[in-house]
């Protein structure tokens, strides 16, 4: 649903119980059709149009349109098209979707605005006319015949109270455009079958079962479902990855096996920081240096063409197909005696001893080979000083105070004209940044991302920065919105790894950081249930600790690598200066920490524009990321970039009980990764006896170059080489 402001629009959408939030839309940008906007339908959405004479695409009630005298000619030929449907098993993207146009006469809807201006309830009609709503009117009947005559489903309505309306030739008969579709022959059926065979792992094609190293030829070769990892060298031994059945741990400590794969890179998994590739069921992935992404994680040699090797994930198969003329190998990795490294194995045997005698619950762990991971886990419950669990009251008003006094002097901010650290949180490039938002009391998201990669180490060792966006607090679950025990659990855990690593940990506040009687879900006053349970449970003292913490948080934090607040690029013009001294600048704060992105029922929305000027006085580059949470645009992802059709403009939602997004920055590049959230919560509990050791474990000469499987992956462990202190 679209058409002109003051069309009625959101109205309609209400009334047809449609989806609750708009959407901006750029038609000029390539691949528009495959945006995650229109997975979501009925939806409003506003269209970014090419105009004569402009550079980008713009909305009809951007400044730069209604600046302009006279108002631009919307420039049809740059709208982009998708690809024509060419077999009956392809996608038909011009019928996917219905657009249906509001276009009420623009006297009408001029008067309509001139109302809502009197109001000024939408800022939108600051800028009216008569002729700026013709217009615009025109330019939407313009896009909507234009989108009808290139075969697009289109319908138009005259008012809300109308039915909707086709187009016609002038003796009344619905136009409906000839599709364009690839002549009907039985040659060409067969070769578009065989291309949707060879994506799904079906059709011609060597059936292997891989025992040994094969040299992939001319032709694809499908490899069994058998969960066993798979070695792939690219070239001449140019690049060697690995792909591996991903994993996630219950409660139990068990590795459940999932549907996904993961390409990773034994050189440096697990040794330092990382990305790795993600392969899901019926869809596939080309490895190749073309790719930026997998440039930045892999570091791919020279050697590695552009496009190397396909894979797919098809119905009962693993699909490998060579590309290049370097070649490709496959081969199964060989099981491993040992993959723990001997300085993990001399840290597990320096950890002080525990009382409790009782291994049953981590020899079960070990059995199943996670020691990479066990270890982490172990320091995790060093870090809080023993198990997951609420501290006592005098013990988390002491945790609270202590890191009130070390804030006060919080490392990288300047100080504001108070001589308190100011709002602005400047990290420098020698940290590489590990960002997460918005986790609202999901306190095995945070665990799984501090046990996974090599974050844990990074942060130990000083390299790496752990930036929390905020609203930390308040469970978004179902059923759970009034549960406030979770909260105070994720900010004890915080607490402590801001009291172990103070120049490492940081966090920037969200509108959740508040007891606001405005922070609220579906009805429930979160915001004053947190400072009564606060109160209740830790008393009123422990209350108003929590309440300085708010006070000296940064809200927004900038590196050569990346620039974030917890939800909104400011509408006005800011500085450096002003960001540190943001106590002066009331005002601000709401733009940074509770806006949203501009729509039509939300004019005082963050634009593409407010982005680019925010990154522009901020002295980055054009190309600095900019990282927000506060609004995710689904239920169902943790993580999506290019939000709204903005350039480096990504939203970051740590609070999926499924998977957890994390940006981190690999060799040049922020990456984007996706981890399996593990239940981690009893398996740090279970852990109450001393860390196991290895007996007259010895290292073969040159050994510390072994390779290393991924955190869930199962090897066997001898059971007489395990000891246990008492």
């Amino acid at each position: 649903m679209t058409g002109p402001p003051g069309a009625g629009k959101s109205t309609l959408i209400r009334r047809l119980g449609g989806w609750s939030e708009e959407g901006y839309l750029d038609i000029s940008r390539k691949h528009w059709w495959r945006s995650e906007l229109l997975s979501m339908r009925p939806r409003e959405i506003h269209l970014g149009l090419p105009f004569v004479g402009q550079t980008n695409a713009l909305s009809v009630f951007d400044p730069q349109f209604l600046d302009h005298d006279p108002l631009p000619l919307v420039d049809l030929a740059r709208i982009a098209l998708p690809p024509r449907q060419l077999f009956f098993l392809s996608v038909d993207w011009y019928r996917r979707y219905v657009f249906e146009f509001l276009l009420p006469p623009a006297e009408l809807v001029f008067e309509r605005r001139t109302e809502r201006a009197r109001r000024s309830t939408h800022p939108v009609d600051a800028q009216l006319s008569l002729a700026i709503c013709s217009a615009q009117t025109e330019i939407f009947r313009q896009v909507a015949e234009h989108l009808h005559r290139k075969g697009f489903y289109v319908y138009t309505r005259a008012g809300i109270e109308n039915l909707p309306q086709r187009f016609v030739d002038p003796a009344g008969d619905v136009v409906i455009p000839a599709r364009r579709r690839r002549r009907f022959t039985w040659s060409n059926v067969l070769a578009r079958l065989k291309a949707i065979s060879a994506r799904l792992g079906f059709g011609v094609g060597r059936y292997l079962k891989l025992r040994d190293a094969y040299r992939l030829g001319d032709t694809k070769v499908r490899v069994n479902l058998e969960g066993r990892p798979i070695e792939i060298t690219l070239g001449l031994d140019d690049k060697r990855l690995r792909l591996y059945r991903e994993t996630r741990m219950d409660h139990n400590g068990q590795a459940v096996k999932l549907d996904s794969y993961l390409v990773i890179d034994p050189d440096t998994h697990l040794r330092q920081l990382g990305g790795f590739l993600r392969l899901t069921p019926k869809s596939w992935l080309v490895l190749g240096s073309d790719d930026l992404l997998q440039q930045a994680i892999f570091d791919y040699p020279p050697a590695v063409d552009g496009h190397h090797l396909a894979m797919i994930y098809g119905r009962d198969g693993l699909v490998f197909r060579n590309l290049s003329d370097a070649g490709t190998t496959i081969a199964p990795v060989a099981e491993e005696a040992r993959v723990v490294r001997m300085n993990r194995l001399r840290r597990l045997r320096n950890r002080r001893k525990v009382r409790n005698a009782d291994a049953s619950s981590v020899v079960r762990l070990l059995a199943d080979g996670k020691t990479i991971r066990m270890g982490r886990l172990w320091r995790l419950r060093e870090i809080f000083g023993g198990p997951i669990e609420l501290l006592p009251r005098e013990d988390a008003l002491a945790l609270i105070e202590q890191v009130n006094r070390m804030m006060a002097s919080e490392i990288y901010r300047a100080t504001d004209e108070r001589g308190l650290p100011g709002g602005l949180l400047a990290l420098p490039r020698s940290l590489t940044p590990i960002v997460l938002a918005d986790m609202h009391a999901q306190v095995d998201n945070l665990l799984t991302v501090l046990t996974q990669n090599a974050f844990l180490e990074a942060l130990e060792d000083g390299s790496a920065a752990l930036v929390i966006l905020g609203d930390a607090v308040h469970c978004e679950v179902d059923g759970q919105l009034r549960a406030m025990e979770s909260s105070m659990l994720m900010m004890d855990l915080i607490f402590r790894l801001k009291l172990r690593f103070p120049e490492q940990v940081f966090y920037v506040r969200g509108n959740h950081d508040s007891f606001s009687e405005d922070i609220a879900k579906d009805g429930v006053p979160q915001g004053l249930l947190w400072a009564r349970e606060l109160s209740e449970i830790r008393g009123a003292v422990y209350q108003k600790a929590m309440r300085e913490f708010y006070r000296l948080l940064s809200y927004v934090v900038v590196s050569p690598d990346f620039f974030a607040c917890h939800a909104a690029a400011p509408k006005r013009k800011v500085s450096r200066k002003m960001l540190v001294n943001i106590y002066q600048y009331p005002e601000l704060i709401p733009e940074l920490i509770a806006n949203r992105l501009q729509k039509a029922s939300r004019p005082q929305g963050y634009s593409r524009r407010d982005v680019k000027h925010f990154r522009k006085r901020l002295n980055l580059d054009p190309e600095t990321p900019f990282i927000v949470g506060h609004t995710p645009i689904d239920r169902e992802d943790t993580l999506w970039s290019n939000v709204d059709g903005i350039d480096h403009h990504h939203v970051l939602f740590s609070a999926n009980p499924r998977h957890v997004g994390v940006f981190t920055r690999v060799g040049e590049t922020m990456v984007p990764l996706t981890y399996a959230v593990d239940e981690l919560t009893p398996i740090i509990n279970a852990l109450n006896v001393e860390p196991p050791l290895l007996a007259d474990a010895k290292l073969p000469p040159g050994d510390d170059d072994d390779d290393q499987a991924p955190a869930h992956e199962v090897v066997a462990e001898p059971a007489r080489k395990w000891r246990f202190g008492a």
